[in-house]
């Protein structure tokens, strides 16, 4: 197997040029199971398992592998699980806080290219997560595509398609029938051999539909509920498929909430007209409420600026804000941990020389 139809590239090949890398394997992930993984590389397939060095040395769950890494393996042949000794630096991450207050960093993807955002329009169509996924998205580094599935669906996909435009101004806006296929000759641009693909969006608007259609695997598929239009999970597990025409797509389970995981770069792109706004304040850390000379309340108040949208807006930054102070505590903590580690074992070395003497 050649590591480019995996999608492997310069970017890694220079980092295995730079690690001199021995006679460790590159390999790439392709699945997700209970305490172990599934890889491929250039020699076949094979199961393979965190190293105790990885462990020790990854300063966070976010450094932990995911379906769609690049990795290096001990190279142990015969051996039932193959220790997994680095993981190779990411050209993209999607990452979410995992859910409940004590939430850390999930990455849920790896190297992809291009994540497509799919809502239905058979009634989960939302503006507002829209948003809060295209954080995530812009945030990760991969190109986003907006995806509004099951035009067959809905009388007025044209409208929609229209104000998702208009909202996602300079990103891609694809409507797909599924049942027709018709805009599936919309996707082929995307779907170069050796390009990494992911689906995100909630349960029920269609991906492992669509995915079907593409060629891959069949996945399992199910009706949404009747009288709500919420999914039913079909997809439960990470998992690297191979496209007809050589294209990789990184296929995820359907998820009922996602808190983008400290997204700066993601705000300033999605939200780019508070952010330019913004720059117009009287106060560089005004926070639109009551201050004097306040350029987004005054867009506000004048109807230039949509005030859904700027809730929204408010109140992800105040996820993201919160989800970043816990992480700059858990670093500080453990920096206080690594000092207290070598004090004590400078304290005994100190102590172990002054009785040998």
């Amino acid at each position: 197997m050649e590591l480019a139809d995996l999608g492997w590239d310069d970017f890694f090949q220079r980092q295995l040029d730079a690690a001199a890398a021995g006679r460790q394997l590159p390999a790439r992930i392709t699945a997700e199971y209970g305490g172990c993984y599934g890889v491929e590389h250039a020699r076949g397939t094979a199961l393979a398992s965190i190293s105790g060095r990885l462990k020790h040395t990854a300063a966070s769950t976010g450094e932990m592998p995911v379906v769609g890494d690049w990795v290096l393996l001990a190279d142990r042949k015969n051996a039932d699980r193959v220790p997994i000794m680095a993981v190779l630096k990411r050209k993209s991450k999607l990452s979410r806080k995992t859910a409940g207050e004590e939430g850390t960093e999930q990455p849920i993807a790896a190297n992809a290219d291009t994540i497509f955002i799919v809502q239905g329009l058979d009634g989960n169509y939302n503006p507002r997560r829209l948003e809060r996924l295209l954080v995530a998205v812009m945030e990760s580094g991969a190109e986003p595509v907006v995806i509004l599935n099951k035009a067959d669906l809905c009388a007025e996909a044209g409208r929609l398609a229209a104000e998702t435009r208009l909202q996602c101004a300079g990103i891609t806006v694809l409507v797909l029938d599924s049942v027709s296929m018709a805009g599936y000759e919309l996707l082929v641009p995307f779907l170069a051999k050796g390009r990494t693909l992911a689906f995100i969006g909630s349960s029920g608007v269609g991906k492992s539909t669509i995915i079907n259609n593409l060629g891959a695997e069949q996945q399992k598929t199910a009706a949404v509920r009747e009288g709500d239009s919420k999914g039913v999970h079909t997809t439960t597990t990470r998992r690297l498929l191979r496209l007809e025409g050589g294209a990789l797509l990184i296929d995820t389970p359907g998820m009922k909430e996602f808190e983008a995981w400290d997204a700066p770069t993601g705000f300033r792109e999605n939200f780019d007209e508070i952010e330019t706004l913004a720059l117009n304040c009287r106060f560089t850390n005004c926070a639109h409420g009551t201050e004097p000379d306040c350029a987004v309340r005054a867009a506000l108040e004048a109807g230039a600026l949509d005030q859904a949208r700027f809730d929204n807006y408010l109140k992800l930054k105040k996820e993201a804000g919160y989800q970043k102070a816990r992480a700059d505590i858990a670093a500080q903590l453990k920096r206080k941990a690594g000092a207290r580690k070598i004090s004590r074992a400078a304290k005994k070395l100190f102590k172990d020389r002054n009785a040998g003497e």
